[in-house]
């Protein structure tokens, strides 16, 4: 397999699934590499191109700029990240594209994206999830009381679809769709979403040569792997049961190129199977006027300068919503 794969990121949100591929160092190596993101929704989008931005910046530099340390830690309003550097910011927004999966100027975007990408890379991966609203409970709930409300007109439900499009034109290595659990249960027309996305997934490249093998993630004696799954639950990934300190349960299928599946029958990581709260992962923060210091540490080990004596605390609004919980080590798990 080639070492560096190109990345296509849909229904990107804010990128943290794009900045968890793009965040991965294996010896000092970078296998993933995001070609192009797609958001409609502004203010995603906005963080969607700082993430790019931040990315691009410490490629050139191999540091933070202290401009994002002093406005993440509250000390600056934001700054103009063009400003900042022009060409990490042109890369970003090339990147993090502000469009609307559907449509014909999305399509010709991502269509040239997918070109780009072939012809810079060996292979590709392709990432990301329709929008959960037209599926999650929740959201389901809210439309049954709007007045007029037709699941069938809903063109939420069917934006999966647009994944698989793409899916078809790239022909990338592996995909991972992630969704709200709720995706399990929606309907249309009498038919299951899930049943018409697997029918449409397993289907995928007849007469091409190039079927997926569909793959859900199970733990198993103290590792994860990939695994055909039995029934539509098994997709489902329990955040708490890889150690993070949220009960977040999601429908991630990871789909792997029949021609390199076998190459990844056998892929495992260990999982502690240990149960973190919140308190556990960030009870150890910083009091109030030790965060400087911090701040002045992480500049120093990205190559940036120090702060200057005058900034030696947080902001008070930094701290304020932690003290009502900060006496106890047995903070409940946040559910979404």
């Amino acid at each position: 397999m080639p070492s560096t794969f190109g990345i296509v990121d849909l229904f990107a949100g804010p990128g943290g699934l794009g900045e968890g591929f793009a965040s991965f160092v294996k010896g000092g190596h970078v296998p993933f590499r995001i070609g192009i993101s797609v958001e409609k929704e502004a203010s995603a989008h906005r963080t969607l191109a700082l993430r790019a931005f931040l990315r691009a910046y410490r490629a050139r530099h191999d540091a933070l700029p202290d401009q994002f340390i002093d406005f993440h830690a509250g000390l600056a309003s934001e700054p103009d990240w063009s400003a900042v550097d022009a060409e990490a910011w042109r890369h970003a927004i090339d990147e993090a594209r502000a469009l609307e999966l559907g449509t014909e100027a999305a399509a010709i975007a991502i269509d040239g994206a997918i070109a780009k990408l072939l012809g810079s890379y060996e292979d590709t991966i392709l990432i990301g999830g329709p929008p959960c609203q037209a599926y999650s409970l929740v959201g389901r709930a809210r439309a049954r009381g709007k007045v007029g409300y037709v699941p069938e007109k809903d063109e939420r439900h069917y934006l999966f679809r647009e994944y698989i499009r793409v899916l078809d034109r790239l022909r990338p290595a592996a995909f991972v769709m992630e969704n709200v659990k709720g995706m399990l249960s929606s309907t249309v027309e009498s038919r299951l979403v899930f049943e018409m996305l697997m029918e449409d997934l397993s289907s995928l490249g007849t007469g091409h040569g190039h079927h997926y093998e569909l793959r859900a993630i199970r733990i198993e004696n103290g590792k994860a792997g990939l695994q055909e799954a039995a029934r539509p639950s098994d997709f489902i990934v329990r955040a708490e049961a890889f150690g993070v300190p949220q009960r977040r349960h999601r429908v991630i299928i990871v789909g792997i190129r029949s021609d390199l599946a076998h190459k990844a029958a056998d892929a495992q990581i260990a999982v502690s199977g240990m149960a973190r709260t919140v308190s556990n992962v960030i009870g150890a923060m910083p009091p109030p006027c030790a965060a400087a210091s911090a701040v002045a540490r992480m500049k120093r080990r990205h190559g940036g300068t120090k702060l200057s004596k005058r900034r030696n605390c947080w902001p008070a609004s930094a701290r304020k919503g932690m003290t009502a919980r900060s006496e106890t080590n047995s903070w409940p798990l946040p559910v979404a």
